[in-house]
């Protein structure tokens, strides 16, 4: 009973999404890939309650966690886990900032099956989903605040006043950039802070030329092009010794939520290491989610554009197999994971593998990879 009402709930959390911009005309390429919004962006933690409790000190109040901890096999394997019936989840939460300015929601996990250990990127230049941005209308009390509770900041604030920044990191390691705004503070929520806004995701590529194209056939297509280069001053601030050198923008949808993604490559110093490979599962930012008005149509038409998918579209979340809203996930130029979620038409339910038996989220089955694909 709990199960099916938090299915609709999150299905009404989407319908919401894009019931806000469904009247708005499209840019053109975004009549056909019909992104609207951002869901959130996705981060996996090793220990649940601590990364929990350092969101909750930022603003983080508001939430749904009591979902499933188990799935289909269509669900595994739409998050690269081909090898198991289903996953099992630790702990999960889809936690935001109440009355917050634009989508601040963060989709917080700790899996239990299979579990990745390992440290999320190191650098601020990594190639992947770098970090998000966390906007505050009062910067220097948040700043003094968040250090007296011991978080970690990479370096002193820098930038002009109104202009503020600073780098930290969650119990994790995951970068988050505080960012100083003039907005008002949400702050009569009894929040801690006065954090309420995710201005943008940074997001590191190889070429910006062909990672533009991509989120291009996404919708994104208002740019503003970012200073190519910075001071010692600004460097610093991103835990580096000398000036950097970047090609990047700001880019949004034409018609979409008002969220913002920053599309950087690192021309000097550039740091070549790959992204978090499949599955998505990694400790640090995996994914970030997308809502779209039409699953189906938009997969037909970026799969003609020659965008590549992780797997085929997973009905969710019920577990049955009936559900009339799907994801999947599309692979950037980088191998970047982002995940468009929105209505399907309804089909049979998939056949998991034999080895899965008839109550496939009873368990965890390893299967021979090579027979079920």
């Amino acid at each position: 009973m709990l199960f099916n009402k938090l299915v609709s709930l999150f299905r009404f959390f989407i319908c919401f999404l894009l019931l806000q911009v469904s009247g708005l005309p499209y840019a053109a390429g975004a009549e056909k890939s019909n992104i609207t919004a951002r869901i959130h962006f996705n981060t996996q933690t090793a220990n649940f309650q601590r990364a929990r409790e350092f969101y909750h000190l930022l603003g983080y109040t508001q939430g749904v966690s009591d979902f499933p901890k188990t799935n289909t096999h269509a669900m595994a394997r739409s998050l690269g886990m081909y090898d198991l019936c289903t996953y099992q989840i630790e702990a999960i939460e889809l936690m935001s900032i109440p009355n917050s300015l634009g989508p601040t929601s963060i989709d917080l996990i700790q899996f239990n099956k299979p579990f990745n250990g390992e440290p999320p990127y190191p650098d601020l230049n990594h190639l992947g989903l770098a970090y998000a941005a966390l906007g505050t209308s009062s910067f220097e009390a948040d700043y003094n605040y968040l250090q007296g509770q011991g978080v970690d900041f990479l370096s002193e604030p820098f930038g002009d006043k109104g202009k503020r920044f600073a780098f930290m990191q969650d119990p994790d390691g995951v970068y988050l950039k505080l960012l100083e705004n003039s907005n008002p503070s949400n702050s009569g929520n009894g929040a801690l802070t006065g954090i309420n806004s995710m201005p943008y995701i940074g997001i590191n590529v190889s070429d910006f030329s062909e990672s533009l194209k991509f989120y291009r056939s996404l919708g994104y297509t208002n740019i503003k092009m970012l200073p190519e280069r910075s001071s010692l001053g600004e460097a610093a601030a991103f835990g580096l010794d000398r000036p950097f050198t970047i090609r990047g923008a700001d880019i949004s949808l034409a018609n979409g939520d008002g969220h913002t993604l920053r599309l950087v490559q690192w021309l000097e110093p550039f740091n070549s290491e790959p992204p978090y490979p499949p599955p998505i599962n990694h400790i640090g930012i995996h994914r970030i989610a997308l809502a779209v008005l039409n699953l189906d149509s938009a997969v037909t038409s970026l799969s003609v554009q020659g965008v590549e998918f992780l797997s085929e579209i997973a009905p969710c979340c019920s577990g049955t197999g009936l559900d009339e809203m799907g994801i999947i996930n599309a692979i950037d130029p980088d191998g970047i994971f982002v995940e468009l979620v929105g209505p399907i038409t309804q089909k049979a339910p998939q056949s998991a593998p034999a080895a899965c038996g008839d109550d496939i989220l009873g368990g965890t089955t390893t299967l021979n990879i090579g027979s079920i694909l």
